[in-house]
């Protein structure tokens, strides 16, 4: 297993891109070749179909800042709704750091919530609690200091 680490969402602030996919289960081709299929993947652990909601956030990487795009897998029951270009806050925010066949490094997001906006930036309200998650993710080649 890789290592895990949670991410205090206030303290490492993110921006909605306002862009949210359902994550689909993954399914063998006959050829051996995984793909997504046809069926949104559901929550392990509560059984909520699994959603990735695209954020942006600033990292440092070797000294130097940048601005990344990831996808943090969230449990809901419908499609979250996020306004493009507002803040956003998670509850239970982990990241998975692996390394990928360049050598680089992917980080791999998931959230038990949405965090209500006005518990993250003071401002009117976006979302409620949702359930656990498993997965998602997006490759940075870049460290990043959780």
């Amino acid at each position: 297993m890789m290592p895990s680490y949670a991410v205090d969402s206030i303290r490492q602030p993110f921006t909605g891109t306002g862009i949210v996919e359902p994550v689909m289960e993954w399914v063998e081709t006959p050829e051996g070749r995984r793909r997504p299929g046809d069926v949104q993947a559901r929550s392990e652990d509560t059984g909520m179909p699994l959603w990735a909601v695209e954020v942006l956030y600033v990292q440092s990487s070797f000294g130097r800042r940048s601005t990344v795009t990831a996808k943090v897998t969230v449990g809901h029951e419908e499609e979250p709704r996020v306004a493009p270009l507002t803040p956003i806050g998670f509850t239970g925010l982990r990241v998975e750091v692996r390394t990928n066949k360049a050598g680089g490094f992917a980080e791999y997001w998931s959230a038990e919530g949405l965090m209500e906006t006005s518990k993250s930036t003071g401002s009117g309200s976006q979302a409620g609690n949702t359930g656990s998650t498993s997965g998602g993710g997006r490759s940075t080649g870049g460290e990043k200091a959780a």
